[in-house]
């Protein structure tokens, strides 16, 4: 009974250590986000919405629903249309600079300098046997929430 009990224990010990302070759901979430900044970063990628790309179904109509408010109102740029990974029109942020955590309401935070002025991005983020979508972007307040106000105006 007591052998039995000492390898139940140490079985645990095991599963708990390798994962430090961040479970393994927690951790892919984190890869996760990291990849959505290495996308963010890529030259080749210039031209893809990143946010759109990795986004849920949901968020994902939310930017394409934005994207064509937008472009009726060519010419006439609207001041929401906006950079949400990275703040600014440019960057030189280093995709090895960005620091990652998980935040205990299970959100993802990424921190890093763009052209030395510090910012912070966290993300909502839900996985399944499929992979990771953002279902949110928090910069500090919610991007969707702004996208489906947007989108309900219909206007510039």
């Amino acid at each position: 009974e007591k052998m039995k009990l000492r390898i139940i224990l140490s079985a645990l010990c095991i599963l708990s250590s390798g994962t430090g302070y961040a479970n393994s759901s927690q951790q892919e979430k984190i890869n996760f986000v990291k990849k959505v900044y290495e996308n963010q970063l890529n030259e080749d990628l210039m031209d893809i919405d990143v946010l759109k790309l990795h986004a849920s179904k949901e968020l994902r109509l939310l930017i394409q629903k934005r994207d064509a408010i937008a472009d009726r109102n060519e010419g006439n740029m609207c001041e929401w249309v906006r950079q949400v990974l990275i703040p600014g029109n440019d960057n030189d942020v280093r995709a090895n600079k960005i620091k990652y955590s998980a935040l205990p309401n299970g959100r993802v935070r990424a921190q890093a300098k763009n052209f030395g002025k510090s910012f912070q991005v966290d993300f909502d983020v839900k996985c399944d046997t499929q992979g990771c979508k953002i279902t949110d972007v928090y910069d500090p307040s919610s991007y969707k929430k702004e996208l489906m106000t947007i989108v309900k105006n219909a206007a510039c």
